[in-house]
């Protein structure tokens, strides 16, 4: 038997030793902390996560429709015709549009302060950067302004940025039963990683 006390084994215990995990790393290498888990339970919790955010437009007034689409390849879709995310540069990284600063950096968001949202659901300038960590691929496309502004990430790294200008720039604004009159709303679409999720007794590694 060992005995818990006997230091005579070498200690390797050094601040070489710790790690600092920046960004979404810490999503990457501990998904269950942001997301409850890595089973098919935490696959619906990032689902509820980008659902949440159209639901709080919805709530707040300036949504009336919200589409969730499940896709052949099991991406999935959501989209709404609230206001979108801000793609103006961020005052504190000007580098960057709002957008790019809520999917890429863990607790930025519009929901603390009250002032934007009365009442919201999901993590507060946790969920949409968690999902970004954890899918392969994620398109967000933003109307505003008659401009159709489109993001892409990996991984929760950015990777390219476009804008168009058209006069219809949202699928959602073609649908009759739409009450709005301008062209507002956002679009996400992600595929999540397999890695570091165990489904149905499948273990995939980070």
């Amino acid at each position: 038997m060992t005995d818990l006390l006997d230091n005579s084994q070498a200690d390797d215990y050094s601040a070489s030793s710790i790690e600092v995990l920046e960004g979404l790393e810490p999503v990457r290498k501990r998904p269950g902390m942001y997301i409850g888990g890595t089973d098919e339970r935490a696959l619906h919790h990032m689902v509820a996560e980008i659902l949440d955010n159209s639901m709080d437009e919805a709530v707040a007034g300036h949504a009336n429709r919200i589409e969730v689409e499940l896709h052949t390849d099991y991406s999935l879709t959501v989209r709404d015709n609230g206001r979108g995310i801000p793609i103006d540069p961020h005052p504190k990284f000007p580098d960057k549009s709002a957008l790019e600063v809520i999917l890429c950096t863990l607790h930025a968001g519009g929901k603390f302060s009250g002032k934007v949202y009365q009442t919201s659901g999901g993590l507060h300038g946790v969920g949409a950067s968690v999902v970004n960590a954890l899918s392969d691929t994620m398109v967000v496309q933003v109307a505003r302004n008659k401009e159709l502004f489109e993001q892409r990430f990996s991984r929760g790294v950015f990777l390219v940025a476009k804008t168009e200008s058209r006069a219809c720039v949202m699928e959602i604004e073609q649908n009759k039963n739409t009450q709005k009159k301008h062209n507002e709303g956002i679009l996400v679409k992600y595929k999540n990683s397999w890695r570091g999720f165990n489904i149905r007794g499948t273990i995939c590694s980070m």
